[in-house]
């Protein structure tokens, strides 16, 4: 892959991580239920164009809550990944699954907890 290639469905996989309640609770910069409205909307369009996606959480039973419903509600066949590490990277069921879908370009790097 070309450093110059677009992102496009073909090369591109969506991974949403730490989408979960006690993680937004900390975003200051946008209003949270805009947050979960793009972040769904985000979701929806990786479905419309067939876009592998990917879901990790991190304590979800101690610490951070659940996966929000309606992001789950997208791709409801997909199982959330989960982590005890807040960095993602360092999960090897994480980093098993970025690799199983043969995908290197990654167009929402960003996540509520600060890894990318």
């Amino acid at each position: 892959m070309s450093i110059r290639e677009l992102i496009n469905p073909q090369n591109s996989v969506l991974i949403f991580i730490d989408h979960q309640p006690q993680m937004a609770f900390g975003v200051a910069n946008i209003d949270r239920q805009q947050l979960k409205n793009n972040t769904v909307a985000l979701a929806k369009a990786g479905k419309i164009f067939k876009v592998p996606t990917i879901y990790t959480s991190v304590e979800t039973e101690s610490f951070s809550g659940y996966i929000w419903p309606e992001l789950l509600g997208v791709n409801p066949d997909l199982k959330p990944i989960e982590r005890t590490s807040m960095n993602s990277w360092e999960d090897e069921a994480f980093v098993a699954a970025v690799k199983a879908t043969g995908r290197r370009c990654f167009p929402n790097r960003c996540s509520l907890n600060g890894t990318n």
